[in-house]
């Protein structure tokens, strides 16, 4: 048996206001509290070593969180999964996961594409006709100001798929979500005429694209 774990968690409603640093301390937290045989780095400053695939931005729940746990032994990923699941705060538990071959990619390195349920509070007239509007631009802007520079991001191209559901009253957005491009679902409310306060982010997928096209799970993507 492989010594990492790969696990799923969610992140519910009380949890959707703690920063991904806290997230990452709550797990450091909670492994430890579950008496699990996490390694950890070597030097002045041993960290446990824990992998995440993507930040969630704070106020979003989620379905799909990934971590990958590195132990100094073999355990079942069951046996993690119970044990972990009897100490996290509420809004968190892990819904499943895997023991990893070795040599497994790292999560944050393989995600490419994030999905997303935008619930509406309440019926926005005219929704359709914004989201046919996006779609049919080549470029939409916004600033992004890093290390005190600011610069233009054109996020269309950050943009898969973007539906309405009136049945659901939601919006569905797929979008590029990784080390090389990342859409932020708040980035795009303002061209849809919305608010934060106008509505529930919750994401529902993390997914690899391969070469071929293909999206897969980061269960599915793991090569052994």
């Amino acid at each position: 048996m492989a010594d990492s774990i790969r696990m799923r968690f969610c992140v519910g409603e009380p949890g959707r206001f703690i920063s991904h640093l806290d997230v990452l301390r709550m797990v450091e937290r909670s492994v430890r509290r579950a008496g699990l045989p996490i390694e950890y780095s070597e030097g002045f400053n041993p960290i446990p070593k824990m992998a995440f695939a993507s930040a969630l931005p704070v106020g979003i729940t989620s379905e799909a969180e990934y971590v990958d746990l590195k132990m100094k032994t073999a355990v079942e990923s069951g046996e993690a999964t119970a044990a972990l699941n009897s100490v996290l705060p509420q809004g968190f538990q892990i819904l499943e996961a895997v023991n990893l071959p070795e040599r497994s990619e790292a999560l944050m390195s393989i995600i490419t594409t994030a999905q997303y349920q935008i619930k509406l509070l309440q019926a926005v007239p005219g929704l359709e006709t914004r989201i046919t509007e996006i779609l049919d631009q080549k470029e939409i802007s916004i600033l992004v100001k890093r290390k005190n520079k600011t610069r233009e991001k054109n996020i269309r191209e950050l943009i898969d798929r973007l539906t309405y559901d009136d049945a659901a009253n939601s919006i569905f957005l797929q979008c590029a979500c990784g080390l090389k491009q990342n859409l932020r679902p708040m980035d795009l409310l303002p061209f849809l005429g919305l608010s934060i306060g106008d509505v529930l982010i919750h994401r529902t997928a993390l997914l690899v694209k391969t070469a071929e096209g293909a999206l897969l799970t980061p269960f599915e993507a793991v090569k052994g």
